[in-house]
């Protein structure tokens, strides 16, 4: 009886000794993403759609390197990671990206963004979190642009409830 007895407090102090601090809620905030919003480059207030939107990163020896990216699709709104470990991250963002026979086919246009990171901590739980402050937004020149100008809209990437950098097109 003595062993059940100290079995059952043995459990109680397992399930009931946790602290507030010991889980991460899902609404946390975790460290947020660039989002860029793609405008008409002959009407500035007027949201224009790219079809085949397609994001890669760029390493620093200029290989594509495969990012967290949404399906191939035309749309507005793209939502970008940048690099905890550099204050620079650059990306092909393609126009009309498709794969035939193993094929890259689509136009890429470079952009690079420079930053400044803020790494908060929110709990022993949860860990810490970067927030960026955008410093520069530019875009690489080519023969084929579809990327004609850019403008950052926020400088401070806290929230991905935001649009932090505006591409005409």
């Amino acid at each position: 009886m003595k062993r059940h007895c100290l079995f059952l407090l043995l459990i109680y102090m397992l399930v009931f000794n946790c602290e507030k601090d010991d889980v991460c809620p899902e609404t946390t905030q975790t460290t947020p993403r660039v989002i860029i919003e793609f405008y008409n480059i002959n009407a500035p207030e007027e949201i224009k759609a790219v079809p085949g939107l397609f994001a890669v990163g760029v390493d620093s020896t200029d290989n594509e390197v495969a990012i967290h990216n949404e399906l191939v699709s035309t749309r507005s709104l793209i939502e970008l990671p940048l690099q905890n470990n550099s204050n620079q991250t650059k990306f092909k963002l393609y126009k009309s990206y498709d794969i035939i026979d193993s094929v890259i086919n689509g136009n890429p246009d470079e952009i690079t963004i420079t930053y400044n990171i803020e790494t908060l901590y929110v709990s022993r739980a949860c860990g810490y979190i970067n927030n960026y402050s955008i410093q520069t937004f530019s875009i690489a020149t080519d023969n084929d642009q579809w990327i004609i100008n850019s403008e950052i809209l926020m400088t401070l990437v806290t929230n991905e409830n935001e649009i932090h950098v505006k591409i005409l097109h």
